[in-house]
Order: structure tokens, then C-alpha cells, then sequence
């Protein structure tokens, strides 16, 4: 049996949960975590000791370690956006890495970095508080600013947006510093690669063409050319765990499982979903890549990831508009699913036509035709590469360990969550119970309090109405909100 060391980057359910729901059970990997509850809490960083600790102790005996290097040096994916450590701090977090591995030379270490995000919504809840005020702005005077470096506008045309935008000067230097010192960490985590890591991801968080982020992206894009170092970027976050945990298992395997994407037409190859910075096939190509897969033409493939997306712009779920997607040929999509998985063939499905939620229409067609627990993956959740690296893990799971009683709950939770929560229970609490309940989007009377209740209450209700398939076999025994707020929940689904 090989042991995994995981340190997630977050202590949310889609970082700390899906990973360890996917080996349970399994007679070959035996995962270790740290305590949830060292693990800090949105804003609160996790106990770097702690952390240290952990590490220091477990991965002696271990084969791999899944590493989290914005939780290792920050203290999760929220405090890395807030902290106020200095860089020789940090410097000595990241050293850290080169002692352990030295420390333990048998150990594989496979690790995943963020490019720092920067909004295009003022919002604070994730971010600094003055975000809540300056946020557009802030996100806007980068936008700026990388434009002027490309000399894509004048400098008459810069000054006078710097002007218009009149972001005070403490809250850019704020901004600005932290983002700095970031950029010199992950620079200085890179130069480990090869040596101290055996692997490295580096995920985009939240991505746009122009801005503070993409400028960051470029500067370590010329590092790395600079230092010859082989790695790619590419859009994602909170999938980074399942992203290593799969390439892991095709290590321990020995195999790369040759997969194909599927589109409803072939120019929605060329989408560019929100939240991200390029056309969804490249997202979708590395995703494979790095999960330890191969990319296929459907003659050859073992694994038909059926990636469902609009013909043009992507929508949000929680704010539709128009319609929805007429251009779609959903049923030919469908049936071409349903002939493959009837001649015996994998099946993972993408529901990544929408940011935020699943596809009711057309998961209820898959439902139907072939029955979403047959299925060899299914996600529909927040961003398309945050789906993306959650369905390929499953599917990689599914090729070597078959249709599960693990690999079934684990889709059940996701009908529950990506399509019964995100697509209708977070939307008609959040337009019809809140105010009732004298709560807000941001407050949900605590993990476990009337909007987690009446949540549950409404996903049964709508679950057993539209998804017989999953409810008539499975039910919720936990839900609650991780943050305290609407916009995700946990669940924990077993077996009626």
C-alpha cells in the first residue's frame, strides 16, 4: 500500500474532502491530512507550525506528498491574498521544502502553486477589506498598466485612466507589495523543481487577458524560460489536489489512460469560459495532461470526456439571461454518449456549459438515457477547470477501479451539490428565503444554523422531484456551510 501525505490548500469540503472521498476504501492508497482544524478558516491561516509538524512527522514513511505550497507558506488560498509576512519569513516557508525532501530523499513530492487572482468585482469577502470599495478599480488600474507596458494605449490615455480611477495610494501599495513578495515565493518554489520537487503545478486563479495577474503569469512564464525549467500554467485552483492525486495514481499504475473530449459542436472548442483566459481546449488539453493522462482521438481512447459548453459566450448560472443555449444540439450530444456507453465504453462527463452549476436539461437527458451512476465521472461546479480536474480525477479513478461504491457516492454527491444546490437551492434561497431567515448572502447564521437547515430541506425537495436516479438510492446525513455564506455548501451523502 503507498502512502499519500496531502496538504490541501484550503479547509473547504472541494479541497479537503474530495481528495480523501477518493481513496477510501482503496486497498493500494492509504491518505493521510492534517486536522481540519489546524487548517485556519477562510480568512484565518492555518497554525504554520502545526503544518510544519505534520509534515515533519508523516511524510517519513510516506511514498508521495500532495503539497499545497500556498497553504505551506501562507496559510491557505484566502490568506494568501492577505497576509502581512515578510519575505525573508516566506523565504524560510519554502526552504522548508528543500529540508524535507533532503530529510526524506525517498519521498515523491508533487506540488501545486497559485498565480495570485485579482477580481474584477470589488467585493471583500475574499479579499482585502478595502476590496469591498476599490476592488473594480483596483482590478481595473492593472488592466491599465499592463496595456501601457504592451503600449497598447498612450501614455495621455494612461495617466488619464490612473486619474480617473483615484485608487488611494495606501490600498495600491498594499495591494501591489503583497503581490510582489507572492511573485518572488513562487519564483524562489520554482527554482526547487527537479531537485526538491519531483513535480510542480502552477494553476491560474481566476484569469483575464489583461491585469495584474496576467502580468505575474508572464513574469513567471520568462522565468522559467530563463532557468530552463519544463512546466505549464494553466486556469484552475481549488482541483489541484485531485489533479496530482490522479497523476499519482497513474504513476503508481504505471499507465497514462489515453482520453478524448467530446464537444456538442466543434466551435465550442474555442469558448472562452469565465473566470479563465483562454479557449476552453487548451484548459481542457493540460487539465488531461496534467492529471498523468494522455490526450486521444476517439479511435484510440479509453476514457470519452464529454465536455458540455455553449456554442458562444459562457453564462454565469446564478444570472441567466436570454437563452439558453438554443444553438446546442443536446439531443445528437447525448445519444452519441449513450451509444458509446452501451457498447461498453467510459463516459465522463464535463457539465461545464455554465459557470457556478451544472446543466439541469441536459444532466436529466443523461439521467434518462444512460443513468448518471453508470457514468465514469460527473462534475458541474464553480469554474470549468475547477470541473474539469475534479471529473478527470474520477474518470482516472473509474478506469482503473471500475463502477465503485465509492466512485457512485461520490457522483451522487456531486448531483446533489452541482446541480441540485448551485443550479436551484442556492438561487431560490438567495431570491426567496434570505430576508425571511435574517440572513444575508455573506451570513448564514454559522456553519450549521436555518439556512443550512432549510438548504437541506429544499435539496431533498428538488433532488427527489428531478433526480429520482440519485435520491430514491441516496440521502444527505451532513449539510452545512463551510464558510458561512450561500455560495457553497457541504454535504456528506450515504446510502439509503
Amino acid at each position: 500500500m503507498k502512502k499519500i501525505v496531502y496538504l490541501p490548500l484550503d479547509e473547504r469540503p472541494c479541497n479537503y474532502d474530495f481528495c480523501g472521498f477518493m481513496v477510501q476504501n482503496n486497498n493500494e492508497i492509504n491518505m493521510v491530512r492534517p486536522k481540519k482544524s489546524d487548517l485556519g478558516l477562510k480568512k484565518t491561516p492555518a497554525n504554520y507550525l502545526s503544518v510544519k509538524n505534520f509534515l515533519s512527522s508523516e511524510c517519513g514513511d510516506a511514498d508521495y506528498l500532495i503539497l499545497s505550497v500556498d497553504m505551506l507558506l501562507y496559510g491557505g488560498i484566502v490568506p494568501s491574498r492577505l497576509h502581512y509576512l515578510s519575505q525573508e519569513e516566506i523565504f524560510s516557508r519554502v526552504d522548508f521544502i528543500k529540508t524535507l525532501k533532503e530529510d526524506n530523499p525517498k519521498l515523491k513530492v508533487f506540488a501545486f502553486s497559485l498565480v495570485m487572482r485579482c477580481p474584477t468585482y470589488s467585493s471583500g469577502d475574499e479579499e482585502p477589506d478595502y476590496y469591498e470599495t476599490f476592488g473594480e478599480k483596483i482590478f481595473r488600474y492593472g488592466v491599465n498598466e499592463h496595456k501601457y507596458i504592451d503600449n497598447l494605449i498612450s501614455k495621455d490615455e494612461y495617466e488619464a485612466e490612473k486619474s480617473r480611477l483615484n485608487v488611494p495610494e495606501k490600498y495600491l501599495n498594499d495591494y501591489i507589495s503583497r503581490r510582489k513578495i507572492n511573485l518572488a515565493a513562487l519564483l524562489r518554489t520554482l527554482k526547487l523543481v527537479g531537485s526538491s520537487m519531483d513535480e510542480f503545478l502552477i494553476l491560474q486563479d481566476d484569469s483575464n487577458p489583461y491585469g495584474f495577474t496576467a502580468l505575474d503569469q508572464r513574469k513567471v512564464k520568462e522565468f522559467t524560460k530563463k532557468e530552463k525549467i519544463n512546466i505549464e500554467i494553466h486556469s484552475g485552483a481549488d482541483e489541484g489536489g485531485l489533479t496530482l492525486l490522479a497523476r499519482i495514481l497513474t504513476k503508481i499504475k504505471g499507465y497514462s489512460p489515453k482520453i478524448c473530449p467530446i464537444y456538442p459542436k466543434e466551435e465550442c472548442k474555442n469558448v472562452i469560459p469565465l473566470f479563465e483566459d483562454k479557449e476552453v481546449y487548451k484548459s481542457i488539453e493540460a487539465q488531461i495532461e496534467s492529471a498523468g493522462a494522455s490526450l486521444s482521438d476517439e479511435k484510440d481512447a479509453e476514457i470519452y470526456l464529454f465536455c458540455n459548453l455553449p456554442v458562444g459566450k459562457m453564462q454565469n448560472i446564478d444570472n441567466l439571461k436570454g437563452r439558453q443555449y438554443d444553438e446546442r444540439d443536446l439531443p445528437e450530444f447525448v445519444k452519441k454518449a449513450e451509444t458509446l456507453a452501451k457498447s461498453g465504453k467510459i463516459v465522463a462527463v464535463a457539465d461545464i456549459a455554465y459557470s457556478n452549476g451544472g446543466d439541469i436539461k441536459f444532466a436529466k437527458m443523461l439521467s434518462k438515457s444512460i443513468g448518471l451512476l453508470t457514468l465514469g465521472g460527473y462534475a458541474g461546479w464553480n469554474t470549468s477547470s475547477n470541473t474539469l480536474g475534479t471529473v478527470i480525477c474520477q474518470a482516472i479513478f473509474y478506469y482503473f477501479y471500475g463502477n465503485t461504491k465509492t466512485h457512485r457516492l461520490f457522483t451522487a454527491e456531486r448531483v446533489y451539490e452541482d446541480l441540485s444546490y448551485c443550479v436551484y437551492v442556492r438561487k431560490y434561497m438567495w431570491d426567496n428565503e434570505l430576508d425571511k431567515l435574517n440572513c444575508t448572502f455573506y451570513n448564514s447564521n454559522g456553519q450549521r444554523g436555518v439556512v443550512s437547515k432549510r438548504a437541506e430541506e429544499l435539496l431533498n425537495d428538488f433532488t427527489s422531484r428531478e433526480f429520482s436516479e440519485i435520491y430514491e438510492k441516496y440521502k444527505i446525513a451532513d449539510c452545512y456551510m463551510p464558510w458561512s455564506r450561500l455560495f457553497e455548501i457541504g454535504l456528506k451523502i450515504e446510502e439509503r
